[in-house]
């Protein structure tokens, strides 16, 4: 039996003359989130700070590991249980996502007077999900 695609809307911003990105509406434990969408990021992860304020806080791991992207980088990563996420009808349950310090990319979309962000869907999530960017269409289907 063929398995149904779950297609999902992405809104496809221009940063400049010649530069997009994508971002795609998600819920986080019954909290609408914004996401960037980036392909060469290898998981998906969660601002730090947003994390803290909306979801349980002592549910943080910090461990000595050396992550870099986005421009920056840190010798601890943090990570932290989503017990549910929802990517238009798909339903990823228990997901264990990092937790980073995403104000240096939101601090650049105030300057082009975009959204802020509160996480970033990864490459984990695409491959788990076999996720598929249909740029005419302007949709995600898994």
């Amino acid at each position: 039996m063929k398995k149904k695609k779950i297609p999902v809307k992405i809104i496809l911003e221009a940063l400049d003359a010649t530069g997009y990105h994508l971002f795609v509406n998600v819920t986080v434990n019954n909290k609408r989130c914004r996401f960037l969408i980036d392909t060469g990021a290898s998981h998906s992860v969660v601002d730090k700070a947003y994390f803290e304020k909306h979801f349980d806080k002592k549910s943080l791991k910090t461990v000595k590991q050396a992550t870099t992207g986005l421009h920056s980088s840190t010798t601890e990563s943090h990570f932290g249980k989503i017990k549910e996420m929802k990517i238009g009808s798909l339903l990823v349950k228990n997901f264990t996502a990092a937790a980073i310090d995403l104000a240096h990319v939101n601090r650049t979309y105030k300057t082009l007077k975009k959204p802020a962000i509160h996480g970033i869907l990864g490459s984990d999530l695409m491959l788990k999900y076999k996720m598929k960017i249909n740029y005419e269409m302007l949709r995600i289907e898994f």
